[in-house]
């Protein structure tokens, strides 16, 4: 999300996110990035396209798919789903390391992802 935000000058344009959702080759959980994605866009008040795979859709359009719709085909994780929040305006932690860190979105440095 930073990039995408980065390289749109704030949260303008649809993110995309690909290469997730078809094929459970990670050692996270199959349905972490787009829970991940969709947490990060409604943070900061990015649009994120989240279709189902082989969905159309116009990225140009007013509305595009970005509700989690692998909630319905997946095991939902143990201690239940995370409530979707509606997009704000004010600065949030996406991850739960981000939180724990005290570290919001649009802070100026550049976020640090741990190797695997």
């Amino acid at each position: 999300m930073r990039a995408h935000l980065d390289l749109q000058g704030g949260p303008g344009g649809v993110m995309l996110p690909i290469h997730w959702g078809t094929f459970n080759l990670a050692t996270h959980a199959w349905t972490d990035p787009g829970e991940g994605t969709l947490a990060a866009a409604r943070a900061v008040g990015a649009r994120a396209a989240l279709p189902r795979p082989g969905e159309p859709f116009e990225p140009g359009a007013e509305a595009v798919p970005g509700e989690p719709w692998w909630r319905e085909v997946a095991l939902a994780p143990a201690a239940g789903w995370q409530p979707l929040i509606a997009t704000v305006t004010k600065a949030k932690a996406d991850t739960e390391s981000d939180g724990s860190r005290g570290v919001v979105e649009g802070g100026g440095a550049p976020e640090a992802v741990p190797a695997g």
